[in-house]
């Protein structure tokens, strides 16, 4: 079952009812307000209120993670039913172009698969990156006459991308599938040629299971990839499945998403091995189980890696999806567009419900984390 999130606090919703109770009570003791030095406090009414439908119209454009692009494009028209005077405009373009653009302030939010880097973080400390949900990332492959789920580890996988394992029928895949016919079929390596979230989360993995590529490529949303003369690019998820079903004996990492559309291409989803040693799929019971066994420490500033996770039945790539927020907004109507699309969009009742997670194979945020994520929204203002 997916961990249960915990009610939405909002103090401002819980104020005046209690502001109203204490005015009755003093009104019956026939008593007066409280005074400080002859002079009566009052307390102000805000312009505007932290969260609601705007008072007039606002668009919240998005650009980024080709991965978190299907699920905003779930919420657009909900949230719009929600509070008519809230447009989401999503659109992708990969996590690197989301955090750049959020950082430029091109658009009000910018979707990203990758946390900040502590020197992204550093030289843009107004930029909060808030998740609203848990992804993961499929390893697919097309290999003709080959079944799907083939067993395969990260370790493999490094020496595949740096051209090292070239044929599909290598001794390791050999070793850890018995009983399989692996043919004498070219390793072609699919990789983004954008800069990419899902590019950040897969190379993690790689350099937690393979000692030449933590000391080589190691990770980022752009890497320095090794040189092999079989590899392809490709541009976006999309762009992953199109290329892997055009070149037979491909591998490629692509995000949860978008994975239906990839086995009904044709292609082929490994059983890629946990840091306990079994061999998952990510589905709804191995993405929880990573979640429940990482996220319990996610620190305030929400910037944390879920790769290879601890617990047997855990999936090893999974992941928060952020979107990039600066703090300070250029009004208040855009502030309170921000805070109350994103308090909407973790909430249960609110986007973050079965059928809209499931629709692009998402998992809730777990409840330890929606009080950090509650206050990184808190924060921003206009």
């Amino acid at each position: 079952m997916r961990p249960r999130l915990l009610g939405l606090r909002r103090p401002w919703s819980i104020a005046p009812l209690a502001i109203g109770a204490l005015a009755l009570l003093i009104s019956a003791c026939g008593g007066t307000p409280a005074t400080h030095h002859g002079s009566t406090t009052a307390k102000k009414t805000p312009a505007v209120a932290p969260t609601g439908n705007p008072s007039a119209a606002v668009t919240l454009n998005e650009a980024g993670s080709t991965l978190i692009y299907p699920y905003l494009q779930v919420l657009a028209p909900q949230v719009h039913v929600a509070y008519s005077n809230i447009t989401l405009d999503p659109g992708p373009g990969g996590s690197g172009l989301g955090i750049s653009e959020a950082t430029a302030k091109l658009v009000q939010m910018g979707g990203s698969d990758a946390y900040l880097s502590d020197a992204q973080a550093a030289a843009n400390p107004s930029l909060l990156n808030i998740p609203i949900a848990i992804s993961a990332q499929a390893v697919d492959y097309n290999v003709p006459g080959m079944p799907a789920n083939l067993k395969i580890t990260g370790n493999i996988l490094a020496q595949m991308y740096e051209g090292k394992i070239t044929e599909w029928n290598d001794p390791q895949l050999a070793a850890i599938n018995p009983g399989v016919t692996l043919p004498a079929v070219k390793v072609i390596p699919v990789r983004r040629v954008d800069s990419s979230g899902d590019t950040f989360i897969f190379t993690s993995l790689l350099t937690k299971t393979n000692s030449d590529w933590a000391n080589g490529p190691a990770f980022g949303t752009t890497v320095t990839w090794p040189s092999v003369s079989t590899e392809i690019t490709a541009n976006g998820n999309p762009g992953m499945i199109q290329v892997c079903k055009a070149n037979p004996g491909c591998i490629a990492y692509i995000g949860v998403s978008v994975e239906n559309t990839a086995i009904q291409q044709g292609l082929q989803e490994a059983l890629l091995q946990n840091k306990a040693g079994a061999y998952l799929v990510p589905d709804l019971a191995t993405i929880t189980a990573a979640v429940n066994a990482s996220a319990r420490n996610t620190p305030a500033n929400l910037r944390q890696s879920l790769i290879y996770s601890s617990g047997a039945n855990s999936y090893p790539i999974i992941n928060f999806e952020y979107l990039m927020v600066q703090q300070q907004q250029p009004d208040a109507a855009t502030a309170q567009a921000i805070r109350t699309f994103l308090y909407w969009a973790i909430s249960p009742t609110g986007g973050a419900t079965g059928s809209n997670l499931s629709a692009v194979d998402f998992v809730a945020l777990p409840a330890s984390v929606i009080p950090k994520v509650e206050a990184a929204i808190n924060k921003i203002s206009g």
